[in-house]
């Protein structure tokens, strides 16, 4: 009869006996368990948020392909934000189809022929696939940029993409350095207005 009293003080109650060894999480379960933690936490303090922060789920249509009258289905691009009521209206060319997220979009002035100042398009870029192109590089999520008004540096992957970066950050370097030269100038007094 090994019955503890119900009376017995906790600090002199026995442990209960383990049924397995005790092990220690991998550091990735650990991460994902603090993850799925500070997740819990956002959740409860900004309950609207998530609504906010979460990706809409990617949208599945179908069009009816004009080169042989079939239904194609068709599953979005996350983040797509392509208005497809046309693809699915009318009989459309498989070609034709194509997803995209929002262009960023930067305007400022050019100079154009004839010293006229426009605003023009510059820098913008956008994801973009097309799931049907005869070029399979197009069917898989590529980067395209505008470098200015329609003139676009296509298919990038993304080493593509990085390299365009590293060459924009060289040249925004050479850009501040200019700026600080200018600025030096005017502070001199040499440039006068």
């Amino acid at each position: 009869m090994n019955a503890i009293p119900a009376d017995l003080p906790r600090m002199f109650r026995p442990e209960p006996k383990l049924s397995a060894i005790p092990t220690q999480p991998t550091a990735g379960e650990r991460e994902a368990l603090e993850l799925a933690a500070a997740q819990r936490s956002v959740d409860a303090q900004f309950p609207l948020a998530a609504e906010f922060v979460a990706e809409p789920p990617a949208r599945t249509w179908s069009f009816i392909d004009r080169t042989t009258s079939r239904l194609q289905e068709v599953t979005c691009l996350q983040g797509c934000t392509v208005n497809h009521d046309g693809d699915r209206e009318t009989p459309t060319h498989p070609y034709d189809v194509f997803c995209q997220t929002d262009p960023s979009q930067v305007h400022l002035p050019v100079a154009a022929d004839g010293g006229e100042i426009e605003e023009f398009r510059i820098l913008g870029t956008y994801i973009r696939q097309e799931p049907f192109s005869r070029n399979m590089h197009e069917r898989v999520p590529h980067a395209q940029v505008e470098i200015i008004d329609s003139h676009f540096m296509e298919g990038l992957d993304p080493d593509g993409l990085a390299s365009v970066i590293l060459t924009l950050e060289s040249q925004l370097a050479k850009f501040r350095d200019v700026h600080a030269q200018l600025t030096a100038l005017r502070e001199q007094g040499r440039v006068q207005l």
